[in-house]
């Protein structure tokens, strides 16, 4: 299991429901999105002012941050400066905008603010996600990505020296800490070379459960096993047809991951009488 606790919790603060001057706001990169300007100029030509909602400012010592609603706060810094087309009753109503404002944040608390106010949604992608974790401090996203940077691995790319599928390497780490995601990438290496399919977020998933249930076993033989079930996309494929019984149920990301689990285990047990390890039952 971990040894840390990674979570989103943020620190009981200061919160004010208040009349801001939009123009005033200032954007940061490290704790959100990058800034669309085509989308925001397409929401300031259309805007109707009731409908506009409550951004989410931070009180920092050098003024104040949009961390939610960042296009928004935007588009009417775009009607105020006269960069778009907006009558004066627009104009007039966000000359001064309703923002919920948040003091005494560190750059961490700002990322984990805005990552729970947009989870549930689809705004954010996972790749921009660990890209605002990893820049704005966070914990969980920093240990991952020291973890990649070790291993030479960037989020994302679909080349042999790219991760994809962030939210399962995420997933790793978070449950069972950033030295069993290390020890699983060289397992996976070990095994396969620097190959897209090697880096399958679903395959480490299964290494990670396997070392993380059973760390007495030696990484270089279990690597060896693996090694001999053939090349990565293959042993992905064959993951694949566990997890749906051979196309005959749907699957899940849990259920590839018991899948992968069961094929990683069982790449272990293959012609092995003794120090065979328990496997799952992934259809319970």
């Amino acid at each position: 299991m971990s040894s840390k606790e990674y979570t989103y919790d943020i620190p009981d603060h200061p919160i004010e429901y208040i009349k801001v001057d939009p123009t005033a706001i200032r954007f940061d990169p490290r704790a959100q999105r990058n800034l669309n300007k085509a989308r925001a100029q397409a929401i300031a030509e259309k805007l109707v002012p009731t409908a506009l909602g409550t951004p989410i400012i931070s009180q920092r010592e050098d003024g104040q941050y949009a961390v939610d609603g960042m296009h928004r706060v935007y588009a009417c810094q775009l009607i105020l400066a006269g960069k778009v087309s907006a009558s004066e009753a627009v104009r007039e109503a966000v000359q001064s905008i309703t923002c919920e404002v948040h003091s005494d944040l560190s750059m961490a608390n700002e990322a984990s603010l805005f990552i729970i106010k947009n989870k549930e949604s689809s705004k954010v992608g996972p790749n921009d996600e660990f890209r605002i974790g990893v820049m704005a401090g966070h914990p969980l996203f920093v240990d991952t990505n020291n973890v990649l940077e070790k291993h030479q691995l960037k989020v994302g790319s679909s080349s042999a020296h790219g991760v994809r599928g962030i939210k399962g390497i995420l997933s790793i780490v978070m449950d069972q800490g950033p030295d069993i995601l290390d020890q699983s990438l060289t397992i996976a290496e070990d095994a396969w070379g620097r190959t897209a399919d090697t880096w399958h977020a679903v395959t480490i998933g299964g290494i990670a459960t396997v070392m993380s249930k059973h760390p007495e076993l030696k990484p270089t033989e279990l690597a060896e096993k693996l090694k001999r079930q053939g090349d990565p996309t293959a042993f992905k494929a064959k993951i694949q047809t566990i997890a749906t019984n051979n196309n005959t149920r749907a699957d899940g990301t849990k259920g590839r991951l018991k899948a992968a689990h069961l094929a990683v285990a069982s790449a272990w047990n293959a012609n092995r009488r003794v120090n065979r390890i328990p496997l799952p039952n992934i259809f319970e």
